[in-house]
């Protein structure tokens, strides 16, 4: 009789079944305290409060549809029997969230409720049914790649999207997601937002072993926000990207535990032949006429640098914002962990410890001479929690045109996330100092004062939120540096969009050097860039041949305020006098 084959998980067979060993195990022990040292895990309280509001977030959307059933007119019949149903995607349904985590959560209803009525009644309905008190933060964001409404009630972080099923005249109580069938009728804009549940349901079904899974994904979410390599949204691998990468691992790898699956990670990504796309299954062709990654089809998908491809149908790629300087930095960040696990001086061979994996960055210390700081200012609470989101949205595009252009830059690293700033200004002189990067009248968020929605805002306060690109310049690039162009496109990509306001807002890229960093962002501890000598200066004969970095389309930080106070007419597409 013929042996049973063991199961096949994803599109090649296994590389190894081996079971672990005691020697791994311990390994995973030591991954697994030191994981809960460094606080990934949620305590039983904070769970607690997830499922309360969640729970209250369902009786909401109840409420809601049945709300916009009567203001359409429908039979009574009808909308006593309304109801939409709540689906968490993301870390918190792959069961890898942290105490800080936000739930992405999907709102499936009727197709007689629209994206239309959810930003115009939702907001209403929640703020009815709920303590006011509890909501900290309630943000729609219609226009956004993909539409939603950002919230934090009762402590927990909710990113809410939204679907109307157009075959759908009922959501029954008991669905347990949204499958192929119900996809027909959906446009772009709607696969986008159903994409995530499908896909975290798909990627937990592809995975043999879940608590390894959920092990080395904490730890590689852990490692790759220590080391500044985190976020889609700046040209990073996002949790559904590292999920995924994390999962294929797990594939070759059925049988092993978690610490085991970290220590194939690093090596297996870092030698990956990308633009080889990583797959958990083969992609499923549809007839619903839904676009499928296709790179010998699609230009747009065969430009894909790292492809990470999502296992439910329609298939799409994970990673397109990856960019040639953040994928020249991922690969050195798997080099360098694949040394501290691997190598003969590691933590395979009790040589180091699995903290030195989650070391913090030195992206601020030491990795870099020259910067650009891109300055988003408001001078309102509520302009500003729309517009630092805007000047987000294009920031990584800044980076990619720096890099694709004839600029002198051979790696432009945006840095994964905003620093919020808070400034108190008495003149438009100080205002101005603000605008261009000073945290001279920087103070700490206790000292704004708490407005509510119907007050005036504060008169003289800033809100800033600025984002840093770490410049590596090519060897003769001082010779060729020009970035007015790149710089003059992303200014005009925020200037241009219907919710600027000139009058409150503005947007500025300042060069700055590593000297001149400011202090918040180094921890305690941490040893700032500091100016060389003199007499070193006087020793590099080549200074003469390079050009000033004002020269050559960056504004210094040091003289950024000096240059607002020259002639309308400057044109090196930084920093400009006008307000932008």
């Amino acid at each position: 009789m013929a042996e049973t084959q063991p199961k096949q998980w994803g599109v090649t067979a296994p590389i190894s079944t081996q079971q672990p060993s005691p020697a791994d195990l311990k390994l995973n022990d030591e991954l697994v305290e030191e994981l809960k040292r460094q606080n990934v895990f949620e305590s039983p309280e904070g769970s607690d409060t997830r499922v309360r509001v969640l729970r209250h977030l369902q009786e909401v959307v109840n409420k809601f549809c049945q709300h916009v059933g009567k203001l359409k007119g429908l039979p009574q019949s009808t909308i006593d029997t309304m109801s939409g149903k709540i689906f968490c995607f993301g870390s918190y349904a792959l069961g890898v969230h942290g105490p800080s985590s936000d739930i992405d959560t999907l709102i499936v209803a009727p197709k007689s409720v629209s994206l239309n009525d959810y930003f115009d009644h939702f907001e209403g309905i929640f703020r009815e049914m709920s303590d006011e008190k509890l909501i900290t933060e309630m943000n729609p964001v219609p226009d956004a790649f993909v539409p939603l409404i950002k919230m934090e009630y009762s402590g927990v972080s909710i990113d809410l999207l939204f679907v109307s099923l157009p075959s759908m005249t009922q959501i029954p109580k008991d669905l347990e997601g949204v499958d192929k069938n119900m996809l027909r009728g959906l446009d772009d804009t709607a696969m986008r937002s159903v994409n995530g549940t499908r896909v975290t349901l798909e990627l937990m079904q592809s995975i043999p072993q879940i608590k390894s899974f959920r092990h080395a994904l904490r730890a590689i979410k852990l490692w790759s926000n220590q080391r500044g390599i985190y976020g889609a949204v700046f040209g990073f691998p996002g949790g559904i990207a590292w999920a995924i990468m994390v999962a294929r691992i797990c594939q070759l790898y059925p049988m092993a535990c978690g610490a085991t699956i970290l220590t194939k990670f690093f090596r297996l990504m870092g030698k990956w032949p990308f633009p080889r796309p990583v797959m958990l299954k083969n992609i499923e062709e549809g007839t619903l006429n839904l676009r499928v990654w296709n790179p010998t089809q699609y230009p747009g998908d065969r430009a894909h640098l790292m492809p990470i491809i999502t296992p439910a149908f329609p298939s799409m790629c994970a990673t397109h914002t990856i960019m040639h300087s953040t994928l020249d930095v991922m690969r050195e960040e798997f080099e360098r962990a694949d040394q501290l696990i691997n190598s003969e001086n590691g933590i395979l061979e009790g040589k180091k410890q699995w903290k030195d994996l989650f070391q913090k960055h030195t992206f601020f210390t030491k990795d870099h001479k020259y910067y650009l700081s891109v300055i988003a200012a408001s001078r309102t609470e509520k302009a500003h929690s729309t517009f630092s989101g805007l000047v987000q949205s294009k920031f990584r595009l800044l980076c990619k045109n720096i890099e694709d252009g004839q600029c002198g830059i051979e790696i432009a690293r945006p840095w994964m996330k905003g620093i919020n700033r808070f400034h108190r200004y008495e003149n438009e002189e100080q205002a101005d100092k603000i605008i261009v990067g000073s945290t001279e009248f920087q103070i700490p968020a206790s000292e704004v004062p708490a407005t509510s929605a119907a007050e005036e805002p504060s008169k003289g306060i800033m809100y800033t939120t600025t984002f840093y690109v770490g410049l590596k310049l090519k060897p003769d690039g001082t010779k060729s540096l020009d970035i007015s162009y790149p710089v003059g496109d992303f200014r005009n990509l925020v200037v241009s969009n219907n919710g600027y306001n000139d009058e409150t807002m503005s947007v500025r890229v300042v060069h700055t050097r590593n000297t001149q960093l400011p202090d918040d962002l180094f921890s305690e501890g941490e040893t700032r860039p500091q100016k060389p000598p003199k007499k070193e200066k006087k020793r590099d004969a080549n200074k003469a041949a390079k050009r000033h970095f004002a020269e050559t389309g960056l504004d210094d930080s040091e003289h950024a305020t000096a240059k607002r106070q020259q002639s309308e007419h400057a044109t090196n597409g930084v920093s400009t006098p006008t307000a932008a």
